[in-house]
């Protein structure tokens, strides 16, 4: 039934991951503006060089995961269903 909600959320965490992975310290500006809101001088915050490279990592791995979705979801395997059109015998009676 919901068959190609994986297939969005996948495509979705592909896109969303190469971005994020692509520009890290534009997710991290965005995330301390929606974070820090109750702060005086958030933009006098800077990042150090280790999470920066950790959101990177994150966001690749977001983007993998995605793809590994996708190539599941599209993939066809040859083993079909037992009771599907493949095998007219194995029909239950």
């Amino acid at each position: 039934m919901f068959e190609w909600m994986a297939r969005v959320w996948g495509a979705a965490a592909v896109v969303f991951g190469l971005a994020g992975a692509a520009v890290p310290r534009r997710v991290i500006d965005v995330a301390e503006r929606l974070v820090l809101v109750g702060y005086e001088n958030p933009e006098e915050l800077e990042p150090s060089e280790w999470y920066v490279a950790a959101v990177r990592a994150k966001f690749g791995l977001v983007a993998v995961t995605g793809a590994v979705v996708l190539a599941l979801e599209y993939a066809d395997f040859g083993d079909g269903d037992a009771n599907g059109p493949e095998n007219p015998e194995a029909t239950d009676a």
